[in-house]
Order: C-alpha cells, then structure tokens, then sequence
C-alpha cells in the first residue's frame, strides 16, 4: 500500500474513529458497521491505527471507546485468525490498558475489552493467558476485570484453561490478602466459581476412567485456601454483591475441598449461610442454591452428617422461606421457593425422621400460615420423595383427616384439596375410611364460605375442587369403584346438593368407563345396593327445575341418561330421546313453564314405561318424603307438588291419593307469594281427576282465610300469635289464582256451575275494592278461566247472570290507583277478559261498545305514544322489552274483541263510531300507533264485509265512500312499510263494501282488486319516484269507482291529511294530480272550491310540500286555463321560490322561451360584463342586469322545452356562456338591486345584502351546464362540472384544464355546429378582456387535437388566430397559447408539416422566457409541458429537428433542481421524452450523468416528481445496453408502488456496476456536486448514493480496471465535502456520510 493510500486509509479511520462517539445511536451503528466493513478487510491495519491512536490518548472517551470496543469484538470474532501475531499482541495490551486504565466500574468498555481478549484467546491463547497472568504480580492487586476475564475464559474454553488453572492459582492465592475493593473481590469468586466448575467438569468427564481422586486431589490444597478465604473472610461482607458472588462460587468449591476439612466445616458454613437469610439485601436465591448444593448427592462429597441443631435450624429457617402464594410478577421469588422446596426434598432423602416429623408438627400449630406452608412442603414430597411415602404417608393422612374437620380459611382448604390428591395419585387413601376424605372436596365443589371472604378465592377454590375431582375419575383407575359409590352417595344427601353437578359430572364419566372397573364391581355391589337407584332418580328430577341453571341440568340430564338403566330396564331406551329433547331445550333462552311441562311430560313418560303402580307409589312416596321433611326451594317445592299432582292421576289406591292431594293442598295454608304459581298449577293438575275434592278444600281455604281476617282483632288480644295481614292476603290471592287453574284445567259440570255461581260473586267483590295488583291480577285472570269455560259447549250450558257489572269492573282496573303503575301489564288480561264476557251473551249496546273501545283505545294508545321517550331512558332496556311485548298482545287481543263486537252489531253506525274514535290516532306522529290504528280498521271493514246481511233494516248505500277513501289514502305513501299495505287492503275492503251496496258481485278477479292486489307488491320503496308512480296508479284504479256526488268529499278528506312528511306529501299530491287529470273536466263548478282549499294547504306547509302541490294545479290550470305568464327580470336578486317556480313553468311554453332567449343574447353581446366598464379595478364585480338574465335563463333551462331552442341557437349560446364563465370565474357580485320606480334612479341604489352572499361563477357554470345538458351536449357537460369546485380552488387552472376537455367534447358531439362556433370564438379571441381572450384562444387550440374535424379552412383559421395568441403581452394568454401549440402534433402530415417550424420556434423561445412565480403565468413551464404533449404526441420526428431537441434536453437540465415541483417533474419528464426519441451518443452521455438527479429525486417531497423521476429512468434504461438493469427497473419503479429508496439503490447500483462498469466512475462525478445540495430532503441521499457507488467501484475494480478510472480529484472533493458533512446536525446525513467515507477508504487502499 502506497504512503498516500495508507494515510487516506489512516484518516478516514481516524474520522470514523472520532465519529463512533455521536449522540445519536442510529450514527453510531452505522459508523459500527462502517469501521468493521473496512477492518473486515484490513483487519491489521485497522487494529494498528486504533493502537495507535489509543497509546497517544492520555484520556478517552467512554461513550467512543464502547463503540470502538464493539468494532475490535466483531473483528475478533471474524478475523482472529488472519492477525499478525504483533498486531495480536499490541491489540491484547491495549485491551488490558482499556480495561485497567479506569479503576472505577465502566461496563460497556471493561467488560467488551474483556469480551475482545476472549475472543483473540481461539487462536492466540497463551498470549491472552500470560498477558492476564502477568498482570497478577505479588506486590499490587490487579484490576477486576482480570480475574473477571480468566473466570471467562475457563468457561468458554474449558479443557484448554484447566491445564493453566493450578498456575493461575498460584498467582492469585497470594493476592487474596490485597483485595479489599469490592469490584474485585466479585471477580476474584466469579473466576474461583468458574475454575472450580471446570475443574468439576474434567472430572466428571474422567468418571468412567477412576481418575477422580487423583484430578481432584491436584486442585484440593488450593481450593481449600480458596474456600477458607472466600467463607471465613469475604461472605461476611456488608455489599450484598460480593455476598452473592460468593455465594455462587462456594457451591462448586465444597466439591474440591478435603473430605476432613469439609465435615469440620459443615455444620457450621450451614449455620453461617442460614444466617445470610437475616439480610434482606442478599437474594435468597444465591443462598438456597449453595445450601441446595451442599444437601444434593454428589460423587465428590462425602456422605453428608449433619448436628441435630443445623438439622432443625435448616427445616426451620427452610420452612419459613416457603411462600403460600408465589408471586410470579417477582421471578427471584419464585425461584427462591421452589429452589427451598429442592431442598426439603433433599432434607427429606438425607435426614427423613427429622425433617417430616418436624413438617408433620406444625401442621398441628397454632397459626394458620405455619399449618399452610406445612402443607405445602409435606404435599410436594408426597409428589416427589418416595420414602415419604414408605414412612410418614399414614402419619400425614392421619393428621389431614383432623385438618380437614377443623380448618375455616379458603386458602387452607385449597392446599388440603391439592394435598388429598396427591394421596390419592400415590395410592395412600385405599382404605374405605381414609378414602371418605374426598368427600371434602366435593363438599367444597359449591363451598359458599364467609362474607369477608373474596369472591375471586371462593371461585378458585371451586374450581380447583371441580377439576381435582374431573381428573382424578379420568385418570386414576385404581379408585373408580370407590369413587363411584361415594359420589352416589352424595347424591342422595342435602349436604352435597350444591355439587350435584360436578358429581354428576364426574358420575357419567365413570359410568362411561365403566368397563375398567366390572371386576371390582362383584365386590362392592352390596355397597351399591345402599343407594337407592330411586331415590337418586327423585334428586335429580327434583334439582333439574331451574331451566336457567344450564350447566347444573346439563350433566345431571347426561347422568341420569346413563343411570336410567339402574332406576328401571324399562326406562334405558326410551329416556335416550326424553332426555336428548331436553338438553336440545337447554341455552334457547325459553319460559320456565315450558321446561318445567316437559319435565312433567318426562314424569309421564316414565310411569307409562314402568307401569307399575307400585312404582309409582314408591316415587311419590319418596317425593312427599322431600317435601315434608326437608326445607326447599320455592321451585323446587313447587314443581314437587306438580310431579305428586301427576303421579296422583296415575294412582289407585284412594288412601295414597288422598294424602298426596291433602300434601299439595296444605300448601295453601301457608304459601310464599314465589310459590303461588307453582301450587296453584299442582291443583289444577290434580282438578283433573279430583275435581269436586280440590274444589270443596279450596273453598273450605277460602272461607277460612277470610274468616280470619274478619276477626283480626280477637286474633290480636288472644294470646296466640296470628298470621300477619300480609300472610293472609298471600293466601286469598293463591286461592284466587287455584279457581283459575280449575277452571282451565276440569271438565267437570258441577265444578263449572259452582264456578259461574259462587266464584264470580267473589271475584266481583274483589274487583271492587281496588285491589293490588297480584291480587287483581290473579282476579281477572280468573275471571277469564271462568268465563271462557262456561262458554256455552256440548258437554254443558251453563250461564252468567252479571256479565255487565263484571265487563264494568273489569274496564275498571285500568285506571286501578292501587297496581303500583303497572297497569300496563293488565291490558292483555283485561282485553282477553273482555272478549270472553262478551262473547258469553249476544246483543252489546252501542253505548256500552264505545265506552269498551274508548277506554282500550285511550289507553294502549297513549302508552304507545309515550314508549319511545321511555325505551330510549338507559339502564331500563329488560323492562321496556317486556312494555313492548305487553303492548304488542293488548293490541293482538284488542282485534279479536273487535271481532267478536263486529260480529254482534255489523252496521255502518258501528264503522261510524269506530272510525271516529280512531281518526286522531290515524293521523298520530307515533308510527306504532299509525300501524296499530290502519290495522284495526282493516280488523273492522274485514268483519264487517264477512258479517253485513244486507235487508230492509240496513241502509241501502253507502254514502261514507269518499270520506273514507279520502281518509285513508294518505297511508299509502307512510313512512312505514305496514302502514301502506295495511292502508290497500282498506282501500280493497271500502271498494267491496261499496260493490255490495251498488249490488254488484264481488268477484275474486274483479280487475279493479287485481290492480291493486299487483299495486300491493310494488309498494315497499321509499324512491320518491316510485311512490308518485304507484299513487297515480292507485288513483287510476280507484278514481272510476269513486261517485261524482263523492268528489269534493274525497279531495277534501284528502287534504286534510296533506303535511310537511316527504313521502305522504309526494303520495297525496301524486293521488290529487292523477285525480284532476282525469275528471278535471268534471270539476267546473268546484274550481274556486279546489284553489281555495289548495293555497290554504300550501300556506300550512313547508317550501319542499309546496312545490310538489305546484303539479296538480298546473293540471287543473291546463283543464281550465286563462295562463297568465310573464317575465320577471326586474325581481331582486336572489330571486325567491315563487319566482323561479314561475321561470320554469314559463320555460314549458316553446314561444314564450323562444323570445326571452333572442332578448338574451342581444343583451349579452351589448352590455358591460363588470360594473367597471373601463377595468381600472383589480377586483371586478359582475353587473347586475347581465347577472340576472343568467340567473333566470338557468332556471328556464331546467326544463326539457327548452332543448328545441338549445339545439337551433347552439353556437352563440355558447360562445357567450362559455366566455362569461372565464369572466366571471373570479368576479364579484353586485351589492344592490334596481329601485322598482325607474324615476329614482338619480337619487342612488338601493343595498341589497343578500345578493353579496351569491357567487356568479356558481350561477354563470350552474346555467352553462343547463344549457349543456338541454342541447344534449352530455360529454360537454361532464367536461364543464369540472369547474363546480371553482370556489375551492385556482379558478384559471381549473378554466384552463377545462379548454381541452370541451374541445374534445365538442368535436365528438356538435361537428355540424364546429364553424360556426369557430366563427364566434374568434370574435372573442380580439375581446379587451384577457380572460374572454385566454379561454377562446385554448379551446380554440384544442380543437386543432382533434384537428377540426379534418377541415382545412377551419386549420388555417385556427393557426392563424393562435400565431397572435403565441406572441400575446399577456403571460397569461402567452402560456395558454404555447400550451395548445403541442396540439400541432395532432394534424395530419400536410398540415403539420407547414405548422411544425413555427410551433417548435415558439416552444423553444418560450423556454428562453422570463420565469414568474404563479405556474399559471410561467411562460418556460408552459413551453416545457407543451413540448412534452408534442413529442409524446408525435409519431415521429425528421432527422433535422434532432439538434435542436439536444439542444433543448440541455436547456432544461437546470430547472431539474429548481425550488418549483412543476418545473422539476415537467423538465424530468421531458428529459424522458427526449432520450426515447432520439439516438444520439451525446444524448446517452447525458442521461448517464443525469442519473444521480433522477435517483435522487425519487425521495422528492412532490410526488408528481418522483413519478416523473421513474417514468425518465424507466425510459433511460431502455436506451442502455443493460438487460437485468433495464428489467429490474422497469419491475421496481412502478407509478404508485411504494418503493424503499434506500434499498433499491443499493441493488440497482450493484447490477448496473457489473452490466456497464463505466457508468460508475460517470455517475460518480455527477453525484459529487449533490453533496452541496441545500435540500432536506435530497442531502442524505446524496450521501447514500455516493457511498453506495463507490462501494460498488470498490467491489468491480479488479475485473475493470479500465473501466473504472476516476479523476482524484472527484474523490477529494467528495471526501472534503463528506467530512464536513459527517459533522452535520441531520443524523441521517451523519450515518451516510460515515458510510460512505468507509467505501472512499476502501477504494482508496485498493489504490494503494
């Protein structure tokens, strides 16, 4: 290497060097990275300078030195074996010197100095050794690490250091009196822990050869100094971490010490380590693990003996260590415990009796915690240690059983529960009485505990009882028989009934695997046989009654499935289905009442399948046994008495039935109210059969009941205490609600009469009083058993006096102040109730229906109108759920009532009163009620129509036809979807009602039905359109059968119903039109009638109803027309509604638009545009007159009349709109409005405020798309919506943009009207306004792209307009015209041949123009992107223009890197353009040295420049003669891939380097002139690139040598500039600088 490569190579690393200690760790990764790129290849070199620089440092940088550190590691690590044995050696002094130089603790360089030496000691080992070794010289104590890093080379590198570890002893036995430093005495027992682990290691590999003594004894003299030093000196000391290491060491060592010195020492180094447990400073850990290492059994100990005392004291010192609940948020906890545990495990193998008798004496303690950690350890030698359970397993099971019977804590219990199992998984709980242990757990399956306890702990302990017991059924067999019995057992008594889940769980499991134990089944059989199969069957039927306990039914229905067998043969098949249809029913959220009929269905089931009544029998004497001795749940109790009700139907013997009917029947005499349900569906069950029984004790109740309220006072002075008030109204309303069940449930005739007699007298009577709401509740639900069973039926005519007084008493409770505010959830019941008294008797009075539907109708009504305020009131959502059902059923029963009041009375008057009661809630805001309401009057037309006989009584017509129809046809267009179904199917039944009275058939395919049948099913829409649709054709349907005589009925009824609602607004007005349309004619003589009623109408509606009612007055206006229209210019700007509704209506009439538009367009071209007709202002202001002719013309031509004139006057509307717009696009509008008397004019204007708020760009585009759009002009218009965002935008940009597109539109479209509109654009191309000539000038010129339409005349007058426009004062006009010049490409070869030279002499002189800030008005932008359409457009250009286009590629080569994203993405692109167009060598020398500018840009800010940027160097690589280049290229730098800059470069400048090696060095004397960049942005980058080339030159140097020469001076410019960029404050430039720097160094010394 040359001396000059050699100092480049030297400089750099030293700046590299001095760099590695940046404040940022991104810069000092990369500089990392950089140096080790380099020192990879000059590993000496490197290493040499680093010396170097390091023995002239007096003091170093910490931070720097770190990083450097980490280098030489990575260096090591790779290239140790390519080290000169010299430079090996200066490397290991310096490191020793970074290690030793500080005394104080610096890790990051001390130990990666350390981590250095280990790595260079692979291959040079004796030098690191005897440099470490040398350090230690008797006379001063060495620096720390040293030892530190002997104990680490002994570790890495076992076998190679034990032959140096007696010599390296040697040297440090005679320093131990020297350290006193802390640091160093940690390092010292870390390397006598690591050496005597070594040492332990060779001799464990010399185990099979015997050499153990002799290796060991080698070592014993030195390590026994060591131990002595280390336990007697250094583990007393006062830094925890000295302690701790050790700690750590003296475990190893007390295997290589003297068996003598080691039994002295024992029991007293014990003692001393138990000691170090009384610093909470030192981690326990390092304690147990060296304590754990003396107990452990080891070849190299002798056999350990222990004092009694350091016995006792270890268990004690060991026991308090235990923790009950280790934290595993704390790891060295939980290490620690398990680690205490190792060593009672130890403890239990060395010194048994001691050890478990001690554990086994405090499970008898006091304090609960010592009984827990008792428990703790003697359950882990259950598990671990088999002498514990040779020789102390019966005594722990003996202490367990006395545990077990007196512990309370929750946590206690679990750790019994885990302790059981664990017996039972060694087999020590054989025996019967020893097994009923696990009783314990199953009590505690469902173990409530304390208040004070946590939920959580309860939970746990559930849990962990559940899975205990799971597990033990499916895995340990050696006990299935024993289990089996005792969870049958606990079965059948109450204290388990809380598990019978988990047993039944664990029942079905075993009985599934019942195969593995049919052997010991012979054996305890008579055990079995102690289990009733019956009773457990009565359990479980009796606990499966909650349906809302599904997990509980679950596994006691799947029990019982498998048990089925052992209650009886008969039941093992059939119970399969039952009880598979019950688990079916189980999570489907159904009613209690429906479960619980099933499993009465399943009671059922079983007495048919036994058939044995003395089975039967037995199960009700077993289920009487339940009830009568055991205190039970309401359900449970309840549903008993169900079942012995069913099993007494089932029964003959008359003793046996009778005492189960007076069981179910005692219950009445003392009932909670949760039970009432239950018994009272018992008796009813039992009525059955028993009828006239159950009624003669019901009402011997009844009588007694009351008969104690009635002497309350003489219960109260007796001395025997009474029932409480409360007691007794609880039984009245049980034995109200048995009449109930009686009377749904018995046939029996005289039943029925003393039903109809005496119980409804009572029921009266309590009606009357107010009563609360059970009891009134239960009255009237009563009263509707009773009514609906005395209604008249084969078996019986039994008849009910008082039904009015009863309806009466029964409306009455609605209003009931007594129910708490629920009177609500009476209404179903008072409806049935209602329907069924009714029904009882023919002949209801008029008066007595309304007041029957008033009061229903008021009252479910206005609940319905207040449910959505209370449904929408949080935290009520189950309440209001069970509102809307309530309500939902009320009005379901309320349509049956109406029936049945139809049925009795079918007369107009009863549709009469009907309907009047309903109109208010037909036109009611509440959707519900609207649906509610429509369907009840369909109810009622329905009944009516079923049940009319017309006759001489009956009216003979129908006269309420058109009230009705006008009435209810607003439905049809309702917001909700029922509403209009139900609102046809009215309209159906009014239509037959009226065919029946005309005398007509009602024939099922009448075609009026027909229609509206098919009208029907098109109805469900909320499309404005599709409603007006389907009301014209209702109206159609319907209008022939609608009477003249009903005409004005029908349209005021129908008006009345007309509101501000979109859809009912739309569908009337639909109706109305469609009506007047069609008997307009008819309706002469109520013209004045119909408007009259019409305005009101509109006055009481808003704007949007307003218009829609515009419709059928025009058509009653056409019937009967004296039109008045005129034009309305002089109106105030903003014109009002009515105005512009009277401008669109006018536009219908072809003459009258006709003339309004000729005044137009001769008052356009006649008057000033801006208020400021000399155009002194900046600002303009559109004038007034011009702005309103506009306005008014863009209202007209919302209507389809005015296509006839749009097409015939196309041109010059056009030429005015479309130059109107360029004007007004960024004017004022007028702030005044003309004075209606013209004389006052001379006395000044009058202020208008809210025409300043209006935009005239908004009105001039609105109504230059309305004119658009009615001369078909449909891509023209889509062109022209570009500029309905003006307002938020450029309004020249977006004019401009605009141009091209109409000019294409209006070629395609309008060919025929091109010359003339040519014409007229030329006018305006010599207009004194810039913006009326700018935007005829562009549309102008893109109409040469579609080279108009082949016509040579208008060619050359476009030419020759634009050849002004190219030289226009204007730079505005200026840039629009060179823009339009790339159109020249489009005309064919004649005429373009003739336009060509001029276009590309404007295009190139433009690009020579004075540059302006607004894009809009740059003249050399315009030029650039016109001469980036021309050649793009172009197919292909003559030879001759090919220097004038190389000399325009290197005129736009600076604006690449101007401050302007336009100018930069459009002279990129060009670029582009360019170099695909033409061949030239010159041209690929360009592009080579562009290529730095265009990767560079590809991390612009502007993303339209970094699309540019890979659009040019896709096009460029083309152009090369590079294929895998070109590809991946062409593959990575898609438009809107998102692409990783950094990378990419990387792998595109290695493969362009091995396809053309040249452009490298050519690239690279570009990319050096980035360097000085000013850009964010760009000047990382710059960086980046440079490195990566010459980190790509370095790397093909050798094969191209020729290829890759590069001026020096290039790289020392680039050096200089990167060496001050490496002090940059952009840590991202710093990173790549020093990246980049390492490549330069590289090439450099390859150089050299």
């Amino acid at each position: 290497m040359s001396l000059a490569k050699s100092d480049c190579l030297k400089d750099t690393v030293t700046v590299l060097i001095n760099a590695i200690g940046d404040s940022d760790n991104t810069v000092n990764n990369v500089v990392i990275k950089s140096l080790t790129k380099i020192a990879n290849v000059h590993p000496n070199e490197v290493i040499e300078i680093f010396c170097e620089l390091y023995r002239n440092t007096v003091k170093s940088n910490t931070t720097q030195l770190g990083n450097i550190v980490k280098v030489l590691e990575q260096t090591c690590v790779n290239q140790v074996k390519k080290l000169d044995l010299k430079i090996a050696t200066e490397l290991v002094n310096a490191m020793l010197r970074a290690m030793t130089e500080n005394p104080s603790y610096e890790p990051v360089v001390q130990m990666g100095a350390s981590a250095v030496l280990v790595a260079i000691s692979h291959e040079h080992l004796d030098l690191v050794l005897r440099s470490l070794i040398n350090q230690m010289t008797p006379a001063s104590l060495p620096h720390y690490t040293i030892a530190h890093t002997l104990g680490t080379l002994s570790a890495v590198n076992t076998h190679a250091v034990v032959p140096h570890i007696k010599e390296i002893l040697c040297k440090m036995l005679p320093l131990l009196p020297l350290v006193k430093p802390d640091g160093v005495k940690q390092a010292f027992a870390y390397a006598f822990g690591h050496f005597a682990v070594a040492v332990s290691e060779q001799i464990g590999d010399n185990v099979e050869n015997e050499n153990i003594t002799s290796i060991k004894d080698n070592f014993v003299t030195e390590f026994s100094i060591v131990f002595d030093v280390l336990y007697n000196q250094w583990l007393p000391s006062h830094e925890p971490k000295v302690s701790e290491s050790v700690l750590e060491a003296l475990g190893p060592i007390t295997r290589l010490i003297p068996e003598r010195q080691f039994n002295e020492t024992v029991n007293k180094f014990v003692l001393s380590l138990l000691s170090l447990y009384r610093k909470p400073v030192i981690n326990f850990y390092c304690i147990s693990q060296c304590i754990s290492y003396l107990l452990s059994p080891s070849p190299l100990n002798p056999k350990l003996t222990l004092n009694d005392s350091v016995i006792n004291a270890i268990n004690s010192v060991m026991f308090n260590l235990v923790l009950l609940e280790p934290d595993y948020d704390q790891p060295h906890t939980v290490k620690n415990h398990f680690e205490v545990l190792r060593c009672f495990d130890h403890m239990a193998g060395q010194f048994p009796d001691q050890t478990v008798e001690n554990l086994l004496h405090y499970c008898k303690n006091n304090q609960e915690k010592e009984r827990m950690k008792a428990v703790i350890i003697l359950t882990h030698l259950t598990t671990s240690s088999q002498t514990f359970i040779e020789n102390f397993a019966p005594k722990f099971v003996t202490i367990l059983k006395v545990m077990i019977a007196m512990e309370q804590g929750i946590k206690m219990k679990k750790l019994l529960v885990k302790a059981i199992v664990g017996l039972v998984y060694r087999n020590c709980l054989m025996a019967p009485e020893d097994f009923a242990m696990v009783e314990f757990i199953i009590k505690h399956c469902s173990y409530e505990g304390p208040p004070n306890v946590s939920k959580g702990d309860i939970m746990d302990l559930h849990d962990t009882c559940k899975s205990s017991l799971i597990l033990m059924c499916n895995t340990v067999t050696s006990v299935r028989t024993q289990l089996r019995y005792l969870l049958l057992t606990a079965l059948t008594v109450d204290e388990f009934t809380n598990s019978m889940s988990t047993v039944c769980h664990c029942l079905t499991s075993l009985l599934q695997n019942n195969s593995d134990v049919i052997a010991d089944e012979q054996s305890d059989k008579s055990n079995d046989l102690q289990c009733s199969p019956d009773l457990v069957f009565i359990r479980c039927l009796t606990h499966i009654v909650d349906p809302n306990q599904t997990d509980i039914n679950k596994y006691l229905l799947i029990f019982l499935e498998e048990f089925s067998g052992d209650v009886h043969k008969n039941l093992k098949n059939s119970w399969t289905i039952e009880i598979q249809r019950l688990l079916k029913f189980l999570g489907k959220n159904e009613s209690k009442e429906q479960w619980h009929g099933m499993l009465l269905d399943l009671l059922v089931s079983a007495v048919e399948q036994v058939n044995s009544n003395k089975w039967v029998e037995t199960i009700a004497t077993l289920i009487s046994q339940q009830v009568l001795t055991k205190k039970q749940p309401p359900m449970i109790k309840g549903v008993s008495l169900q079942y012995l009700a069913i099993l007494s139907c089932h029964m003959s013997n008359a003793a046996i039935i009778e005492s189960v009917l007076k069981i179910i029947l005692f219950a009445l005499k003392s009932i909670p109210m949760e039970s009432v349900e239950y018994v009272s569906k018992a008796v009813g069950i039992a009525s059955r059969e028993h009828g006239e029984f159950v009624l003669n004790e019901i009402d011997a109740t009844y009588k007694e009941n009351e008969g104690k309220r009635g002497n309350k006072l003489l219960n109260f002075l007796s001395s025997r205490s009474s029932k409480t008030e409360a007691e007794l109204v609880v039984v009245k309303y049980a034995v109200i609600t048995c009449y109930g069940k009686v009377a749904c449930d018995c046939l029996d005739v005289h039943v029925l009469a003393r039903l109809g007699d005496n119980v409804t007298s009572i029921l009266f009577e309590i009606l009357k009083s107010n009563p609360p709401f059970d009891l009134c509740k239960a009255s009237v639900t009563t009263l509707y058993e009773v009514g609906r069973a005395l209604y008249p039926a084969p078996h019986h005519n039994v008849a009910l006096r008082n039904r009015w007084q009863l309806l009466n008493a029964v409306l009455e409770q609605i209003y009931n102040n007594n129910l708490d505010k629920r009177n609500v959830e009476l209404y179903p019941m008072i409806v049935k109730a209602s329907k069924a008294l009714t029904k009882l008797q023919k002949g209801i009075l008029p008066e007595e229906r309304n007041t029957i539907l008033r009061v229903l109708f008021n009252s479910i009504f206005s609940e319905l109108s207040s449910f959505k305020r209370k449904y929408e009131i949080e935290g009520n959502g189950d309440k209001n759920d069970l509102l809307a059902k309530t309500l939902n059923d009320s009005l379901s029963l309320l349509h049956e009532l109406i029936k049945e009041l139809i049925i009795q009375s079918p007369c107009l008057s009863t549709i009469d009163d009907i309907v009047t009661l309903l109109i208010e809630w037909i036109r009611h805001d509440n959707d519900e009620i609207r649906t509610a309401a429509v369907l009840i009057l369909q109810v009622v037309f329905d009944a009516y129509i079923k049940n009319v006989k017309l006759n001489y009584e009956t009216p003979s017509k129908f006269g309420q036809m058109g009230y009705l129809l006008g009435l209810f046809i607003p439905g049809v267009a309702d917001t909700n979807f029922p509403v209009r179904l139900t609102t046809i199917d009215c309209v159906k039944l009014i239509i037959q009602i009226q065919d029946l009275y005309e005398g007509h058939t009602i024939d099922p395919e009448d075609e009026c039905m027909a229609n509206l049948s098919h009208l029907q099913n098109n109805i469900l829409t909320n499309d404005l359109n599709m409603i007006s649709d389907y009301c014209t054709k209702l109206c159609d349907t319907i209008s022939p059968k609608i009477p003249h005589l009903h005409t004005m009925q029908f349209i005021e009824s129908l008006l009345q119903g007309y509101d501000n609602q979109e859809f009912r607004s739309v569908g009337i007005s639909s109706v109305l039109d469609a009506f007047i349309v069609k008997k307009g004619q008819d309706l002469f003589q109520s013209i004045e009638r119909i408007v009259e009623i019409l305005l009101l109408t509109m006055d009481e509606v808003n704007d949007e109803a307003r218009i829609r009612l515009m419709r059928p007055l025009t058509s009653l206006t056409r019937h009967h027309s004296n039109a008045v229209t005129a034009v309305l210019l002089a109106q105030r700007i903003p014109l009002k509604q009515c105005v512009l509704a009277c401008w669109r209506y006018l536009a219908r009439d072809e003459s009258l638009s006709s003339a309004i538009v000729d005044n137009f367009l001769r008052l356009m071209t006649s008057i000033e545009l801006y208020e400021d007709p000399y155009h002194i202002t900046d600002n303009h202001i559109a004038a007034l007159q011009p702005l309103t002719l506009i306005s008014a013309l863009g209202e007209m031509l919302q209507e389809e009349a005015m296509r006839p004139i749009c097409l015939s006057k196309f041109a010059d509307m056009f030429a005015v709109l479309y130059t109107t717009v360029a004007c007004y696009v960024e004017a004022e509008a007028p702030a005044y409005a003309v004075p209606p008397n013209k004389g006052q004019e001379r006395f000044g204007f009058i202020p208008n405020r809210d025409a300043i708020k209006l935009s005239p760009a908004k009105i001039t585009i609105g109504t230059f798309n309305a004119f658009l759009e009615r001369a078909d002009c449909y891509k023209v218009k889509e062109a022209c919506s570009l500029c309905l965002t003006i307002e938020h935008g450029d309004c020249s940009s977006t004019l401009l943009e605009l141009a091209p597109i109409l000019g294409g539109a209006l070629t395609r479209s309008c060919p025929g009207q091109l010359a003339k509109l040519v014409t007229r654009l030329g006018q305006y191309a010599r207009s004194a306004l810039p913006p009326q000539r700018c935007a005829a000038l562009a549309l102008l010129a893109d109409l040469l792209n579609y080279r108009c339409n082949d016509n040579p005349v208008l060619i050359e007058s476009v030419l020759a307009t634009l050849n002004t426009g190219w030289k226009d004062e204007d730079p505005r006009v200026r840039a629009a015209c060179l823009r339009g010049a790339a159109n020249v490409g489009q005309l064919k070869d004649q005429h373009r041949t003739q336009a060509l030279p001029a276009a590309l002499a404007a295009l190139s002189q433009g690009v020579d123009a004075q540059k302006t800030a607004s894009p809009i008005d740059n003249v050399p932008l315009a030029a650039i992107q016109g001469l980036s359409r021309l050649l793009t457009e172009t197919d292909k250009l003559d030879k001759e223009y090919d220097r004038e286009l190389v000399s325009i590629s290197q005129k736009i080569r600076p604006f690449m890197n101007t401050d302007c994203a336009l100018m930069r993405e459009n002279s990129i692109r060009l670029f582009g353009i360019i170099v695909g167009m033409v061949k030239s060598d010159a041209l690929v020398d360009q592009a080579v040295g562009s290529l730095p500018c265009f990767l560079l840009h590809l991390c612009d800010n502007n993303s339209a420049v970094v699309r540019a940027s890979k659009y040019t160097l896709r096009r460029v690589f083309k152009t090369f003669n590079v294929k895998k280049s070109n590809d991946f290229v062409q593959t990575h730098l898609v438009d809107e891939g998102r692409l990783y800059l950094d990378e990419f470069v990387w792998a595109l400048a290695r493969q362009l380097a091995d396809e053309m090696p040249a452009s490298v060095a050519k690239c690279l004397q570009s990319a050096v002139n980035y360097l000085h960049c000013a850009r964010d942005e760009i000047k990382p980058h710059a960086a980046l690139l440079l490195g990566v080339l010459y980190s790509e030159l370095y790397r093909i140097r050798e094969k191209y040598p020729e290829d890759t020469e590069l001026d020096p001076d290039i790289t020392r410019s680039a050096r200089t500039r990167l060496l001050t960029l490496i002090k940059e404050p952009s840590a991202q430039v710093r990173q790549n600088a020093a990246m980049a720097l390492a490549n330069i160094c590289l090439v450099c010394a390859m150089d050299g």
